[in-house]
């Protein structure tokens, strides 16, 4: 069996994105996202589904979170927070569950996009998903959103990043696991 976080931390990475593996404890999580959000005005959070209640209650806790943005305060916030389903680590890239109220928004409209990721929902390859076996069989009953790096773009010639949704994605990995 690889070392399937040392293997998705690396993908990730060439892939443009931020990686910090960090503890499962709600002030550590939450330490980290503040870090990352010193100059932001307002955060969007998407989470629920895979991280714990104390966790959403810490992170909900922040100065900067909005708890239930208007249209105009969704279209100008500069950072959303999701959870992801899963990681993959042949490919570095967190698979998120659409579905929770925020997470289409907080994952895919913000420049920053912050996504906890719990080391034990980490699989080798997509098609694992996919697999009645693996996490519960819950990959077959969800719509899943696969995201790999920041939003990239070479369709007008050179790399640009940011042009279709976030500038940035930062990828929060939890060890020890964080589910209900």
């Amino acid at each position: 069996m690889p070392d399937l976080l040392a293997t998705f931390e690396c993908n990730a990475r060439d892939a443009a994105a931020g990686v910090s593996i960090i503890d499962s404890s709600p002030s550590a999580i939450r330490s980290a996202i503040q870090q990352l959000t010193e100059d932001a005005k307002s955060i969007v959070l998407g989470l629920g589904e895979f991280v714990s209640r104390e966790i959403m209650e810490e992170l909900r806790g922040m100065s900067k979170v909005i708890a239930e943005p208007t249209d105009e305060q969704l279209s100008v916030a500069s950072v959303g927070v999701s959870d992801a389903f899963a990681g993959v680590a042949s490919s570095g890239s967190v698979c998120i569950a659409m579905g929770p109220p925020l997470t289409a928004a907080a994952s895919l409209l913000m420049p920053l996009h912050i996504v906890i990721l719990a080391a034990d929902r980490i699989v080798e390859r997509p098609r694992d998903l996919f697999d009645p076996e693996c996490l519960g069989g819950e990959g077959l009953r969800r719509n899943l959103v696969f995201i790999t790096g920041p939003s990239a773009t070479a369709d007008m010639g050179p790399l640009v990043r940011g042009v279709h949704g976030p500038h940035r994605l930062q990828i929060l990995v939890v060890r020890n696991g964080h589910g209900h």
